[in-house]
């Protein structure tokens, strides 16, 4: 599942969507492709998560990329590429999780913080980290990483808003992480999924002209 790590990257920006309701997760990934979004992690936190990959898988196209979230054990690992997550993402590095999630060919996405954790993380396969909680660092953090280990793959998470993630792209991120700050928080009525594409379609075309040429 390359394709989904490539998807990532080509975007810049992956939508966490960390609800309770499963239908209203599609009605708002529907408002988010609209927007312009094109990649999705659910996190496991979700009631029948795998579930709602697989149902996210049938109803997007092959534009798309839909990951799982808050992976922390092989089985759910295992469960969530069986359901059509094409990346796996961790809040910290488990080492089970990697392991399955590489000898199943989906992109493995650990948390990692300190520039200790992140080596680790990037040495032990990871095809992208996630570097979280970024709130307190901001984007300087990632160009101070990025001097003495260049060539990292570094995916902001915990924070992001629609204001400063174009920042976090020109400091060197090959995607961020938004969530709430997209979304909203209802009422979920028609008005609040307009508002869903819009701000979708705003962020999409703003993390595009943040990107290197």
């Amino acid at each position: 599942m390359a394709g989904a790590l490539e998807a990532v990257e080509r975007s810049g920006v992956v939508c966490i969507t960390r609800m309770d309701d499963a239908e209203l997760i599609l009605d708002v990934c529907d408002a988010l492709y609209a927007g312009g979004v094109r990649c999705f992690e659910i996190p496991l936190t979700t009631p029948d998560a795998a579930s709602v990959i697989a149902k996210l898988h049938q109803r997007l196209d092959s534009e798309t990329a839909i990951g799982a979230g808050t992976v922390l054990t092989a089985d759910a690992a295992a469960a969530v590429i069986d359901a059509g997550a094409g990346f796996v993402v961790s809040p910290h590095f488990v080492e089970e999780v990697a392991a399955v999630t590489k000898s199943r060919g989906a992109a493995l996405v650990p948390g990692a913080l300190t520039p200790a954790e992140i080596f680790r993380a990037w040495s032990a396969g990871a095809d992208m980290v996630k570097v979280f909680p970024i709130r307190a660092f901001g984007p300087g953090y990632l160009t101070d990483l990025l001097g003495p280990y260049p060539g990292l793959k570094l995916m902001p998470t915990g924070g992001i808003t629609l204001e400063n993630a174009p920042a976090f792209i020109k400091a060197g991120a090959c995607a961020v992480t938004v969530g709430r700050d997209l979304i909203g928080s209802g009422p979920w009525n028609s008005q609040a999924f307009a508002g869903i594409a819009q701000r979708a379609q705003s962020l999409v075309s703003r993390i595009a002209a943040a990107k290197p040429v």
